[in-house]
């Protein structure tokens, strides 16, 4: 095990030197430089740095994850780490002589799982989970802040039910109470100064994904179109529905605890039992074992 760095650092050695080779070609007077292998291989260099550095499915990915970083970035930062971290297990191999094999380890399972690839040996890969629980996360905070939001434009319709309340004054007033969700208020805005709604609608329920979103964005489009009490109803009979798929998670997950909680008793139960058992027959053969003479 203490030669696996050489042997890395050898085989990186050999398939660059076979690289290398593949730039030239054989003739009767010796080696001479062909352009046609060098221009395939700056070809395949080059599909490389755009798959690598210019992935719209990475950017795709990394955006709905709320990880404001490009292809390009996420990738330059992750392989300046890499080299970075491969020339200290250089270092610490060649100027202290300490052992690197946990190093190398750690580095090539971190090179492999934080490759931005939706896929790894036909399964999901890290990449692609952590992403998605980032998105996953990212979205409860919305709805938890599009909740908050409702309360809060309920309360502004009715202390302001005697006045005329555009639906550019009303988005404007509710975003103040964001956050997490400021972003996607503020291009809606920005949709409904142009006079494009249902564009604007259209992007804040894309961009958050949620039902939470499509609904919120439902109601601010009939601003205009419907009485206040109406408009107050809806939001009433929405935070009901809300409130009734909490308590069905809520009851669910307690569900799932309990179940947990029963088979680890059983199991606790079980494993008792045989305990039990095997000490009873124990007992029992012992005696027998010791009037048996060979």
């Amino acid at each position: 095990m203490q030669i696996l760095p050489y042997i890395v650092i050898l085989i990186v050695f050999l398939f660059g030197a076979a690289i290398y080779k593949k730039s030239f070609s054989y003739e009767s007077v010796g080696f001479r430089f062909s352009r046609d292998v060098t221009r395939r291989s700056l070809d395949r260099i080059t599909k490389w740095y755009k798959q690598e550095f210019e992935s719209e499915e990475t950017d795709r990915v990394l955006k709905q994850a709320g990880i404001k970083l490009s292809a390009f970035s996420y990738q330059l930062i992750r392989y300046s780490l890499l080299i970075i971290w491969l020339a200290y297990i250089t270092y610490i191999r060649l100027h202290r002589g300490s052992g690197v094999n946990i190093h190398v380890l750690l580095w090539l399972v971190i090179y492999i799982v934080s490759r931005p690839s939706l896929k790894l040996l036909n399964f999901r890969s890290p990449f692609s989970m952590l992403c998605d629980l980032i998105n996953k996360r990212k979205r409860e905070k919305c709805d938890v802040e599009i909740f908050r939001v409702l309360s809060q434009l309920k309360n502004m319709v009715i202390s302001m039910s005697q006045k005329a309340l555009s639906t550019e004054y009303l988005i404007g007033e509710i975003t103040k109470y964001t956050k997490v969700t400021r972003p996607y208020f503020m291009r809606m805005l920005a949709y409904w100064y142009e006079g494009r709604y249902k564009e604007g609608q259209e992007y804040f329920q894309s961009s958050i994904g949620t039902e939470a979103a499509r609904s919120i964005a439902g109601l601010i489009g009939k601003l205009d179109y419907i009485p206040p009490e109406e408009f107050i109803s809806q939001i009433d009979l929405y935070q009901n529905q809300v409130e009734d798929k909490r308590k069905t998670a809520v009851k669910k997950v307690r569900e799932h605890q309990g179940n947990v909680v029963f088979v680890i008793a059983m199991l606790s139960g079980i494993a008792i039992l045989i305990n039990f058992l095997a000490v009873a027959v124990g007992i029992d053969t012992i005696p027998m074992l010791q009037k048996i003479s060979f």
